[in-house]
């Protein structure tokens, strides 16, 4: 994989070269790309650190390389300070190098988790995590709606869905020896998550419970079947062509400020139509203006966004990097409240509301504080617009380290291992590029002990109830347990 993603970089690099793209540019881009590759080929595939390399080099430069080389465009076009932004992005990248490095090397003692392979405790583990996943999901709706508390302390436990997904996914693969992977019963959780995810409209929510299916799969088998990657093709052009487009067709008729009551009845309304009519071109349409004006610009016209631009977040980077050289830095006060911010408002009622990355484009002037929330600033924006490069040379390595050596305690070793694949689902699919120091430290300071504690206390319930105290002793069709 490592080598087939190098051969695609090499060609997306020799045909910007020929479009005319700044060398510079290319170079660092190229370098920043071999950085996350060798971090995951030293770390192995089987490893979390491996994949937040090269997730977050994905994220960061691969998908823009190729993407600007498919639409024939160069890769420093559209950008304030492409070869600024490009230099970021490769110490960055080598940042988190240098923190895969350290953490393989650093002894955290035996990890908390290790693999399951009973499949009675498998299939404990998946009822009882849907069940208090679907109750904290519903509890986060009332409290989330208009005229609910707006307490969101209960949300990171929607996650456990997610483990819902996992262990059931490793429990049919280990009942049927490899040979299936989904039931009847899996193919309902995940239906279930999915009108979850549109009620809450969440893209992520939506696509992140089959993330996790065909992530447990592979790191079952080693890989995925031929079955699996066409129907993960259609699932991605179902995503793309009618689900992203409707998600946000419902946010331009104000969904986020309706109760969950209203939102389902506007979905039904929506999808009725939809299956009625048979023309999606006006969601399409809708979906598409949201990004014809204003930040989302590195592709020419708005396009691309919906599908690119979580994948894409140099062009997230850049402004901060341009502003920031041009009028200065602003300090840790767009850095540091991110812990005060992670107590609970019982133990620190005045604690600061704003996420730090708002606070940063709000006081470098990128937007006008009244004129709702930016984008994501990734952790790399966020330290340079904080320190310039002191920050960008020492905040990123810290963090990346800090979240390496969490992973590593809980338990990293992916394979057949659903506990591994679990925190891999909640933090590196989603976060490893685009997230800021307020993902990262939340996830390793407030995230992920919540949810070891409840998944912890699950496994507890399931071992008394099935009178087994000690570890489990089936261990399945295939293979020996991974520790």
């Amino acid at each position: 994989m490592a080598r087939a993603t190098l051969a695609l970089v090499l060609g997306c690099v020799a045909a910007q070269v020929a479009l005319g793209a700044n060398p510079l540019v290319v170079v660092l881009g190229l370098i920043a790309c071999i950085a996350g590759l060798v971090g995951y080929q030293l770390a192995g595939a089987y490893q979390s650190g491996a994949w937040l390399a090269f997730f977050f080099v994905l994220g960061n430069v691969i998908v823009a390389l190729v993407a600007k080389t498919v639409l024939l465009q160069p890769l420093d076009s559209n950008l304030y300070a492409p070869l600024e932004s490009f230099g970021v992005l490769a110490v960055g990248s080598i940042a988190l190098l240098t923190a895969v490095l350290v953490s393989l090397a650093i002894p955290v003692g035996k990890p908390m988790f290790r693999s399951v392979a009973d499949l009675r405790l498998l299939r404990s583990l998946s009822n009882s995590t849907f069940t208090l996943g679907g109750l904290f999901w519903f509890l986060n709706r009332l409290f989330q709606d208009p005229e609910g508390s707006g307490f969101g302390g209960v949300a990171v436990f929607w996650n456990l869905l997610l483990m819902a997904v996992i262990a059931r996914t490793a429990m049919v693969l280990r009942q049927t020896d490899g040979r299936r992977s989904v039931d009847a019963r899996l193919v309902l959780i995940l239906l279930i998550c999915a009108v979850m995810g549109l009620i809450d409209n969440s893209k992520t929510e939506v696509a992140l419970p089959f993330v996790a299916y065909f992530a447990t799969s592979v790191f079952y088998r080693g890989g995925a079947t031929g079955r699996q990657v066409a129907s993960g093709t259609v699932g991605l052009v179902v995503l793309v062509a009618i689900i992203g487009p409707m998600i946000h067709t419902f946010r331009v008729f104000g969904i986020q400020e309706m109760p969950w009551r209203e939102r389902v009845a506007l979905i039904e309304r929506g999808v009725s139509e939809a299956v009625a009519t048979g023309d999606i071109t006006r969601y399409q349409k809708l979906a598409s203006g949201e990004f014809v004006e204003g930040y989302y610009n590195y592709f020419g016209g708005g396009s691309g966004q919906m599908l690119l631009g979580r994948y894409a977040s140099v062009q997230q980077i850049d402004p901060v990097i341009a502003i920031a050289n041009r009028r200065g830095t602003v300090g840790g006060s767009v850095v540091w409240p991110t812990f005060a911010r992670l107590l609970p408002s019982f133990v620190y009622p005045n604690k600061p509301r704003d996420v730090e990355g708002y606070r940063l484009v709000v006081q470098l002037g990128l937007i006008d504080p009244e004129g709702g929330k930016y984008p994501t600033v990734p952790l790399l924006a966020q330290s340079y617009g904080a320190y310039g490069p002191a920050g960008l040379l020492i905040i990123p390595f810290l963090t990346f380290l800090g979240l390496l050596l969490a992973l590593k305690k809980l338990g990293w070793k992916l394979y057949q291992n659903v506990f591994g694949i679990f925190f891999f689902c909640v933090f590196i699919v989603v976060y490893a590029n685009q997230g800021g120091l307020a993902e990262y430290a939340g996830s390793v300071l407030r995230n992920f002990p919540l949810l070891a504690v409840a998944i912890w206390l699950c496994l507890r319930f399931a071992k008394v109830r099935l009178g087994d105290t000690g570890h489990a002793t089936d261990r399945g069709r295939l293979g020996p347990q991974s520790t």
